[in-house]
């Protein structure tokens, strides 16, 4: 009776232990590729095989509620192009964004009625469904209170959003066959806007959320700072707010103090960088005043830091909060940005804390050698 008691406590151990096991080393890879398109990279440069999922940006809704490709001339030969990705990758799975930065305007007005909602969700799922795409991600920027000050907020979005989610998963099960086609959303990591979610709600409707990040030093707009730092930084002359919450640890631990999954929290990381002009030498210029943000919206991308920054420039490390930062001081600039040992800071930690995997915008701001991308693709189990 004792042995086959202890046979059996034996077994179960073994299996739970292999279950966590095999938990542990699958970890997505999700690569966000703009459509509109970036000098010099295409969609046929895609390293398909270091992704398990690309996210292709992307439809919007319009005012009449349909869902619409943002730039039709180049987003309807890249439908036809994808499929060669698959080619390369047969296990990728492509899913469409809807909405962004700059296609969230009529979010609000389309998940405030149960029609609108509906008409959105059909013809989202048209669209998946006729491009034989794996599901639809929700970029929302942002509901209530967040996004552009041209677009239409709502204090309802708040339950409106869950809603809408609840309308698109119900419509995309209506449509499955053989597969199961999958929901996401890009979900924000700033302090301001996170109670302007039931992510409790979405958690139960999504298979997981896409965490951007970054752009985080917008939370003091004031100071140069870390864009996408992995823990809180030193306060030094930054805001308390700033210090303790423009992190992506405190996201995650705020997703998973509402009741996420540790497994539906995929972590998003820039493959871009912020840059600020007229910085003075002190600190070796982090956490100084600036004179301005350089080019149309103060950001490089990495394959732009790399070819022209990186020679010349000073490269700092963080060991706080786990990123570098480059500084010139014959030129006053400072560039906060992602870099290998910063990717694998990352990874660890997306391990350590047994998250989904890592997510990253975008692909074509790496380099030509794809470093970024396979810094992740390196470290993390898949």
């Amino acid at each position: 009776m004792f042995r086959r008691g202890a046979y059996l406590l034996f077994c179960l151990g073994l299996t739970l232990y292999t279950s966590r096991l095999a938990h542990a080393e699958e970890k997505k890879i999700v690569g966000y590729y703009w459509g509109k398109g970036r000098p010099g990279y295409e969609l046929s440069q895609v390293p398909a095989q270091e992704l398990t999922h690309l996210i292709y940006s992307r439809a919007m809704p319009d005012a009449e509620g349909n869902c619409v490709f943002a730039h039709p001339d180049v987003d309807l030969p890249n439908m036809a192009a994808l499929t060669t990705l698959r080619g390369r990758n047969p296990r990728l799975l492509i899913l469409l964004s809807i909405g962004g930065w700059s296609g969230s305007e009529f979010f609000s007005d389309v998940a405030e009625s149960d029609s609108a909602r509906k008409r959105l969700s059909a013809s989202c799922v048209a669209m998946v469904q006729k491009y034989s795409l794996d599901g639809l991600d929700i970029d929302w920027e942002y509901p209530v209170t967040g996004g552009k000050p041209t677009d239409h907020k709502r204090a309802s979005d708040k339950d409106n959003f869950v809603f809408l989610l609840k309308q698109i998963r119900a419509d995309l099960d209506a449509v499955s066959r053989a597969r199961n086609l999958l929901l996401t959303i890009a979900s924000t990591c700033y302090r301001n806007h996170l109670n302007d979610l039931s992510v409790k709600e979405m958690s139960g409707v999504l298979d997981w959320f896409n965490l951007m990040c970054y752009d985080m030093n917008d939370i003091e707009p004031k100071l140069t700072s870390h864009g996408s730092a992995l823990f809180s930084w030193a306060t030094h002359k930054a805001n308390t707010d700033a210090a303790k919450y423009a992190n992506c640890d405190a996201a995650v631990r705020w997703y998973v103090a509402q009741g996420v999954p540790t497994e539906k929290i995929i972590l998003g990381v820039p493959f871009y960088g912020q840059i600020w002009a007229g910085v003075p030498n002190k600190n070796d210029a982090l956490y100084q005043h600036y004179r301005t943000r350089p080019g149309d919206d103060g950001t490089l991308s990495f394959r732009e830091i790399e070819e022209s920054y990186l020679p010349t420039y000073s490269r700092h490390w963080d060991d706080q909060a786990k990123v570098p930062w480059l500084y010139k001081k014959e030129t006053k600039l400072m560039i906060s940005y992602e870099d290998p040992e910063s990717i694998a800071a990352k990874a660890r930690y997306v391990i350590q804390q047994d998250l989904g995997g890592i997510m990253f915008w975008d692909l074509g701001q790496d380099d030509s050698r794809s470093t970024l991308l396979g810094a992740i693709y390196r470290q993390l189990p898949h």
